[in-house]
């Protein structure tokens, strides 16, 4: 049953506070001064916190968690400041509480309290929270960038404004008020690249700390009426011994959609705001120069001249209303201030998947989004693009997004059956990509999405229905079937460029990877069924992909495909008076591959166990209990491997982890008569760790370490390894300026089978940036990035830098 305020109705913990004398005094005398001034009304609320704190903690009477309400907002005069102080003015705003634990244990009553106001405007939301902590030494928070506060203390909100249960906006801050903000789906899956614009400071006190926040309507996407109804969370992340998780709504775990569970708000906007006018000029400025190849022989290398470039674009984004937005870039920075982080290449057939860190693609990206696994639009396809424009927006149930772009130097990512090729070209190429959606019920919706890549040779285009079906509280059920079409290039140089020779049948007729102006059709079909629940979960697929199923513009690493599998786990929740344990949960996953012709060629079963332990530690073992492969016509037995996993965030200052795995693994760039390299099986060892080390609010220090051998047996010959060491160092001076610096070392190892040795290479990075940042898009950069491998000529030994470059870059955000 749903229990609406509209007027303010005291609860329980205020109905106390009420029938205290000595507070009642306090209060009289407090509004007899008038004008009633924030030192005097900052005690009388120190006071009445302090005892509500008391008798809420003192186990008196039963706890209930709130059933699901409804806030009735009403718009305030009050014009606030946002400095974290929770002033007067908030107390004529719809207070929420009783909040209720929801990790580890469901529907205990919080260890700490917390409660807070809403509010809004006619241009803006507003939302404050207090955090009460009798062990306020205890306290975790950090200095940092943005969205960079999952480690520490943290309260914010989860909203649909339109309430479809699909997805939603998060907006959360930490105890220093430095923001993060996400989009997140009905499951939880959570995606940090949106960023909004919007105000947050808290303030830190000897009992408690504080929040405020304050959200333009602008920067949120909600339905283009009067009458608004919300859906919302209010969360709190306290790490202690345990990382608990508070919400003013209980969240069962037989649920597996976290917006049926959620609050109302309503409120009335008069005057709908809307996404009026938003310009985003930049400018980039850099010099670069490079260790050249200047010998006639091309054995000796020079320095050549400094080139100097610069750019200038904007972005440029208009509000139709408060829910459809066009989005056009000219000549838009798609350069990126991190680099992207290494990853092991060696022993690996499939193209490696990199995350987008571009903003025009990030701003409501989650539209475009169908499927994780099958992924249909990989921004990164669209690689250095001279014109993009976006519409995005949503009409009642229907939904709709559209991206057009004029590329340039546009690259390749071709799909076979036990490899994928990458290209990178000088070709130019245009890209059109449709989505809509339309919500059947709660949670439940049908979609289409088309993708369409043209050359002045060639094209790709691909349509595809989706469906995502939510059966009850516990089973969904999701469906795509898709069909493309390929017209390749006929173009002989670009098959030169380290394409091996794969033959593959479609439709009854044979085709080669060459680009020789073939063209053929494909398709493919991809079920799921998720049950998330308290206990026993589960998530089963099937996938399907015929041989002639390609997505340019999306990222799939195989195709040939028929294969069914599953995931599977049971959680037992130990007493949480038990001193080490929180929960255990034995998995088991397995698949099952087929392609085409009927031939098994892929088939495992991995037991697994995870131990949730207190102290924020955990422990994952998994085992390959069986495992054949059929690859390159070889047929490959018994690949059993073993995995190990651990991780703690149990102090402030340093956390961490790492993960191992050793066993048999097939030796894919092996040769077929060659006993110093074999195509055979072989025995591996990985290896990652991962440290963060914090022993200031301010300064930071991240480690990462991944390693893979492979060797003939245990203590044989070395075929391959490759190493990669990572670390990132950064201070943070103010919430706006901060020094960071990136430095990588790749090492690879690699026997060559034509030269009978080994092979030796190395590669670095080093990436300094001084970042000053007022909000999301205006930003000042200034970098610099040096790199280089071991003896890249004759004339340099060992490792040498070969280009070093300096830039700087200024962005202001506007908005009208």
């Amino acid at each position: 049953m749903v229990k609406k305020y509209s007027k303010r109705i005291p609860s329980s913990r205020m109905l106390r506070f009420m029938k205290n004398p000595l507070l009642i005094s306090i209060m009289t005398f407090a509004f007899f001064l008038k004008p009633m001034n924030m030192d005097a009304f900052a005690k009388v609320q120190n006071t009445a916190v302090a005892e509500n704190s008391k008798n809420s903690l003192s186990g008196s009477g039963d706890f209930k968690p709130n059933p699901i309400m409804t806030l009735t907002l009403q718009p305030t005069p009050v014009s606030f400041v946002i400095d974290g102080e929770i002033e007067e003015g908030w107390l004529t705003a719809e207070r929420f509480e009783n909040f209720v634990e929801n990790w580890p244990n469901e529907g205990n009553k919080p260890k700490v309290v917390t409660d807070g106001y809403v509010t809004h405007d006619d241009k803006n939301f507003y939302v404050a929270f207090v955090c009460y902590d009798p062990e306020m030494k205890k306290l975790r928070a950090s200095l940092s960038d943005r969205d960079r506060v999952y480690q520490d203390d943290f309260v914010g909100i989860n909203v649909d404004p339109f309430g479809a249960q699909v997805n939603g906006f998060e907006f959360f801050v930490n105890p220093l008020g430095i923001q993060a903000d996400l989009t997140v789906d009905v499951s939880g899956n959570e995606d940090d690249s949106f960023d909004a614009v919007w105000e947050s400071a808290a303030k830190i006190y000897d009992d408690r700390w504080t929040v405020e926040m304050k959200i333009p309507f602008q920067s949120l996407r909600f339905p283009g009426t009067p009458e608004q109804d919300w859906l919302i969370h209010f969360w709190r992340i306290y790490p202690r011994e345990q990382r608990y998780l508070y919400s003013w709504m209980p969240r069962s775990r037989d649920v597996s959609n976290q917006y049926s569970e959620a609050g109302h708000l309503k409120m009335t906007l008069n005057d709908t705001p809307s996404k009026t006018f938003e310009l985003l000029p930049y400018i980039v400025g850099s010099t670069e120069r490079s260790l050249e190849d200047k010998d006639p022989a091309g054995i000796n290398g020079k320095w050549g001249k400094s080139q100097f470039d610069n750019n200038v674009g904007f972005n440029l984004k208009y509000g139709l209303s408060s829910n459809v937005t066009l989005d056009m870039a000219y000549n838009p920075d798609f350069s990126q201030i991190e680099a992207d982080e290494g990853q092991i290449s060696v022993n690996n057939t499939f193209a490696l998947f990199f995350n987008e860190k571009r903003p025009f693609f990030l701003e409501g990206r989650d539209i475009f989004d169908v499927d994780r696994d099958i992924n249909l639009f990989y921004t990164r396809t669209i690689n250095n693009p001279l014109l993009a424009g976006k519409l995005s927006g949503k009409a009642g149930k229907f939904s709709f997004g559209y991206i057009a772009s004029y590329d340039e130097d546009t690259p390749y990512i071709m799909p076979f059956e036990e490899k994928s090729v990458t290209l990178s070209t000088k070709q130019n190429s245009t890209t059109n990509i449709l989505r809509s959606k339309y919500e059947l019920a709660k949670g439940t919706y049908i979609g289409f999405i088309g993708t369409d890549r043209r050359f002045s040779d060639g094209s790709n285009t691909v349509g595809t229905l989706d469906a995502k079906i939510r059966l009850n509280s516990k089973y969904t059920l999701s469906a795509l079937a898709g069909l493309s079409h390929t017209d390749e290039p006929n173009d002989s140089v670009l098959s030169e460029d380290d394409i091996s020779d794969v033959t593959f049948k479609t439709q009854g007729k044979s085709y080669n990877s060459d680009f020789n102006g073939e063209n053929f059709d494909g398709w493919f079909t991809r079920v799921t069924l998720d049950r998330t629940a308290r206990y026993w979960g589960f998530f089963a697929w099937y996938n399907d992909l015929s041989p002639g199923f390609r997505t340019e513009n999306g990222f799939i690493r195989s195709n040939n495909i028929r294969e069914v599998g599953a995931f599977n786990r049971y959680t037992f929740y130990v007493n949480e008076s038990h001193p080490l344990l929180v929960r255990i949960e034995p998995r088991v996953q397995f698949n099952r591959k087929y392609n085409y012709d009927g031939q098994l060629k892929d088939w495992w079963i991995n037991p697994q166990l995870f131990i949730q332990f207190k102290k924020q530690t955990y422990v994952w073992m998994s085992l390959a209990a069986l495992n054949n492969e059929n690859y390159r016509g070889r047929q490959f037995n018994h690949i059993h491997r073993v995995n190990f996993e651990t991780g703690s965030q149990a102090l402030k200052i340093i956390n961490g982890g790492f993960w191992t795995e050793t066993g048999n693994y097939i030796n894919r760039g092996g040769e077929e008569n060659d006993p110093r390299n074999p195509l055979a099986k072989a025995k591996g060892f990985g290896f990652q760790t991962w440290l963060t080390f914090k022993p200031t609010s301010r300064l930071s220090d991240e480690f990462n370490y991944r390693q893979f051998n492979l060797w003939t047996h245990y203590g044989g010959d070395l075929i391959l390894s490759q190493k990669i060491y990572r670390n990132a160092v950064s201070y943070q001076f103010t919430k706006q300026l901060f020094l960071r610096l990136i430095g990588e070392l790749v090492k690879i190892d690699e026997y060559d089978s034509d030269d009978q040795k080994m092979a030796h290479s190395k590669y670095f990075s080093i990436n300094p940036l001084l970042s000053y940042k007022i909000n999301p898009f205006t930003v000042f950069f200034l970098g610099a990035n040096m790199g280089g491998e071991n003896k890249p000529y004759e004339n340099y030994d060992g490792l040498t830098t070969t280009n070093r470059s300096v830039f700087v870059k200024f962005q202001y955000f506007m908005r009208i």
